[in-house]
């Protein structure tokens, strides 16, 4: 088989699998999280979220989100093997978080 024959099978099976993916994937919250500050942070925000008294006052649980999807963990700073609970230190623009990472629930204290 030459290798314009093999080169046309496998564009086929390739475009034919994107187009099963796409159909498969649409309207789904897929999404690949590699770095592990995309892991961390999406692992804080899978969970019940409670907010300090003192930075719920100033915003609400979305704003928070927002905040945090937009930040970046400081792992010097942080202590993930905390025990019972981690602690991670996250900087997003003028915003300094501390979340306190347990297995059920995540604590923001905004600096």
């Amino acid at each position: 088989m030459n290798f314009l024959k093999r080169l046309y099978f496998y564009s086929t099976g390739f475009i034919i699998g994107i187009v099963f993916l796409f159909f498969i994937l649409n309207g789904k919250r897929a999404s690949c999280n590699y770095t592990p500050n995309a892991r961390v942070i999406d692992n804080i925000t899978s969970k019940e979220l409670i907010i300090d008294l003192k930075s719920e006052a100033f915003y609400n649980q979305e704003e928070l989100i927002e905040i945090l999807n937009s930040g970046k963990v400081i792992f010097n700073k942080s202590e993930p093997n905390k025990k019972p609970c981690g602690m991670y230190y996250i900087k997003s623009g003028d915003f300094n978080i501390n979340v306190i990472n347990c297995e059920n629930e995540a604590t923001i204290k905004i600096n």
